[in-house]
């Protein structure tokens, strides 16, 4: 049952990706080639759980299986520039400054210091079968809550209050809300839903991409937002 939802899973993505890379070829925007890479490494993160109980318990799974953790760590803080992007493009005010740019470019790569400190600085992957799935999980990793991926979360959720009430585009938002709900029921036997919100939150954020970083789209999302009172 889960191998199958993985699979699915895995295949959304993998159409989520090739949209992004679709629109990266439109305008090459930095902030669609991060997205980009957040994409594919979800496919990546998909297809190792799929795929955990053809390949069996050993050395090969594990090591997968701690690309996981890398692909999480490296990749996710990543769409907090990607969503500043967005907000750039969309007018809002706070987010036109080189400073608050940078700034979110410091706490992003903090992130993912963290994240990598977190989850790859102290390693012990341990098997875990739930229904048909077999992954491993890092018991090595720092004990508490994923500081990093909350922080990121959070940011998400504030850009996407500030897009909606500064171009009417409410998906950023929304996406980033069942993306929170969901991490926070993914525990123990229920890790799916997490994998679950964060297809929810890939179509948002391609669907975002595209309004506000495609082409000629940009453009006009631009011009239609500079128009609207601050």
């Amino acid at each position: 049952m889960l191998t199958v939802l993985y699979l699915v899973l895995a295949a959304l993505f993998a159409y989520l990706t090739w949209q992004s890379s679709r629109l990266y070829g439109q305008q090459r925007s930095s902030y669609t080639l991060l997205l980009l890479l957040v994409l594919a490494g979800l496919v990546y993160d998909a297809l190792v759980i799929a795929l955990g109980r053809f390949i069996g318990q050993g050395s090969l799974l594990s090591a997968l299986n701690l690309g996981r953790f890398a692909v999480h760590a490296l990749l996710t803080p990543l769409l907090m520039i990607f969503a500043f992007g967005v907000l750039r493009r969309a007018g809002v005010g706070w987010a036109q400054g080189k400073a608050a740019h940078t700034a979110v470019c410091i706490v992003a790569t903090l992130m993912v210091l963290l994240g990598v400190y977190a989850d790859l600085a102290q390693v012990d992957m341990q098997p875990r079968l739930v229904m048909d799935t077999l992954r491993y999980v890092n018991e090595g990793g720092m004990q508490g809550p994923p500081i990093a991926s909350l922080v990121t979360m959070v940011f998400l959720l504030a850009g996407g209050v500030a897009l909606w009430r500064r171009a009417g585009w409410p998906w950023l938002l929304l996406g980033s809300l069942v993306m929170f709900v969901a991490a926070g029921a993914a525990m123990g036997n229920l890790f799916f839903l997490g994998s679950v919100g964060e297809a929810v939150l890939g179509f948002a954020n391609v669907a975002t991409a595209r309004r506000f970083l495609g082409g000629q789209a940009a453009q006009a999302a631009a011009v239609a937002a500079a128009a609207r009172p601050r």
